[in-house]
């Protein structure tokens, strides 16, 4: 496989992670992971070689990867935002001094309303 290819195959790997997280299952959450480790996996086949000898269209492709995980970053950081939040509601007690939530298993007795 070329490193060309390397990236395009990134790329749509990464694209088809972030789909799945707009609709986020347990089998969705499961399917991104492998997709992303696979993702890992042709990076580090990609870097393990020269970059002397890449084409310049593969280090544009080496930006539009880095720009498209970072959205991944952001997309994940709201999703756990989210669930922190959920949390919080169904079983926080308030804040510690330090301002994070505090969190107890009584909360779970309580019922989340909207």
């Amino acid at each position: 496989m070329t490193p060309q290819e390397r990236c395009e195959a990134a790329e749509n790997s990464i694209n088809a992670a972030r789909k799945l997280l707009l609709s986020p299952s347990p089998a969705a959450l499961e399917e991104c992971l492998q997709i992303l480790s696979q993702v890992i996996e042709t990076l580090e086949t990609l870097v393990a070689g020269s970059s002397r000898d890449w084409d310049p269209l593969v280090h544009a492709a080496i930006r539009r990867i880095r720009f498209g995980v970072s959205g991944l970053r952001v997309q994940i950081g709201h999703g756990a935002n989210l669930i922190s939040g959920w949390m919080q509601l169904r079983m926080g007690e308030g804040y510690t001094r330090a301002g994070s939530p505090e969190l107890t298993d009584q909360g779970s007795n309580r019922l989340l309303e909207a």
